[in-house]
């Protein structure tokens, strides 16, 4: 039977890859040189999870666990923090964010659930208004994605975005103005403008705007590929 590998072996497998008989690739590299992987990999673990396959999802995690290793190993190395550092702090956030689990507070359901941890999450920040929340929402994620967590944020605060029929027109009227518009900074900004109106009215359909992008860029590469065979 082959051997089934532990956690403890990936962290030894690491160390070794980095070491000076290792790989030399592997000690060529820097938090700063790997950092785009744990994007990639994430995406990666997504589309397993999306084509419900269960072998490729615990492939492509084991893929984006190596980047959480990787880096601790690089931090270890350099005196930063190392990857009991990663789980303590995992873990005491969990205990401390789940005050329902862990605690005497209550929560009935997931939307309880859920205001209690941004609460919390607020606290621990030190984030004093919903405005400092929303810029707390890191600027690395992908742009549909992000205006998707905002506007979800500011909506529970009362904030009302304009009907779908509003929003459709405004939307039209900004693609004109950036068709008449030379000046590419304001047409960038009217082309801004109608992606986040768009992402408004994805948001009320039950539509996540990224997915829908990301599944049109797949339907247009297979007739893409139709086309490119009948011009043959």
């Amino acid at each position: 039977m082959d051997k089934k590998y532990s956690f403890e072996d990936l962290l030894e497998i690491m160390e070794k890859l980095r070491s000076e008989d290792g790989c030399p690739w592997d000690r060529e590299q820097t938090h700063e040189s790997i950092k785009r992987s744990i994007m990639e990999e994430g995406y990666e673990l997504i589309e397993a999870i999306d084509g419900k396959n269960p072998e490729k999802m615990a492939d492509e995690s084991g893929d984006l666990l190596l980047q959480v290793v990787f880096h601790a190993q690089i931090g270890k190395e350099q005196g930063e923090y190392d990857i009991s550092d990663v789980t303590d702090a995992i873990c005491k956030k969990l205990i401390h964010r789940h005050p329902h689990v862990f605690g005497d507070a209550k929560a009935e359901n997931s939307d309880e659930v859920l205001d209690s941890w941004d609460q919390i999450k607020r606290q621990d920040r030190e984030q004093k208004t919903v405005a400092e929340e929303l810029r707390g929402i890191s600027k690395y994620l992908p742009s549909l994605t992000r205006a998707e967590k905002i506007q979800g944020k500011v909506e529970k605060t009362g904030y009302f975005f304009n009907d779908t029929k509003n929003i459709a027109d405004s939307v039209a009227n900004k693609l004109k103005m950036i068709d008449e518009n030379a000046d590419k900074i304001v047409a960038e900004k009217y082309l801004g403008q109608a992606l986040f109106d768009i992402v408004t009215v994805a948001k009320r359909a039950g539509i996540d705007a990224e997915v829908a992008l990301s599944r049109e860029i797949s339907g247009f590469i297979s007739e893409f590929e139709k086309y490119e065979r009948e011009t043959k």
